[in-house]
């Protein structure tokens, strides 16, 4: 029986807009894009998501690497535009699944946004757990933050549905035991709950 519904953020709760922000990145600090591009998640950003990398000092780094006299103030505000409003249909979706079951968020992130999807998504109120890269020092797909969760929520991995849009995350989670969905959309995940029994 499935007591707990694990949900990814980008993508799944929220839009993300990567590509929009790195070639506004590209533009502001005369970069080409395909140089953008082969940051976003390079190692310095994923030390970033795993809370290896203090946020000031990544983006001192980033100035740095792109040779970039970018003030602090417009680069945090162009960072945070990776980060849109929830997904068409889910803060309904969510209101309904928190009515019965325990909801968590596993997302790998950073601080800054995870506080943009904070003031974006009030409807995070209904979750009970959040598990965050940056403070769990570990990410996706990673199985300590698989067993981590199982290890807070106290529970069974069958009792577990995680929903992911990549592939990699739902892999690991399935080969540890959790009921599992790859989904990027509130109608995915409101036609396998209903199949399932889950509202």
């Amino acid at each position: 029986m499935i007591r707990h519904i694990i949900f990814d953020l980008g993508n799944v709760l929220v839009e993300i807009h990567p590509e929009e922000v790195m070639t506004t990145f590209a533009h502001r600090c005369r970069q080409p894009v395909k140089k953008i591009q082969q940051f976003y998640l390079s190692a310095l950003h994923l030390d970033f998501m795993t809370g290896s990398i203090p946020p000031t000092k990544f983006y001192h780094y980033l100035m740095e690497e792109f040779r970039c006299d970018m003030a602090f103030d417009e680069f945090l505000d162009i960072w945070k535009r990776v980060v849109g409003g929830p997904k068409p249909g889910i803060p309904e979706l969510v209101e309904r699944l928190a009515r019965r079951h325990v909801l968590s968020l596993c997302s790998n992130t950073d601080p800054w946004h995870w506080e943009t999807a904070l003031e974006k998504c009030p409807f995070f109120h209904l979750f009970d757990y959040f598990f965050l890269s940056y403070e769990l020092q570990h990410r996706k797909p990673d199985p300590y933050v698989f067993e981590y969760m199982l290890k807070t929520l106290r529970a069974d991995p069958s009792e577990c549905l995680f929903i992911d849009d990549t592939r990699e995350n739902i892999e690991t989670a399935e080969t540890l035991g959790f009921r599992v969905l790859h989904a990027w959309d509130a109608s995915s995940i409101q036609q396998y709950c209903c199949t399932h029994g889950l509202l």
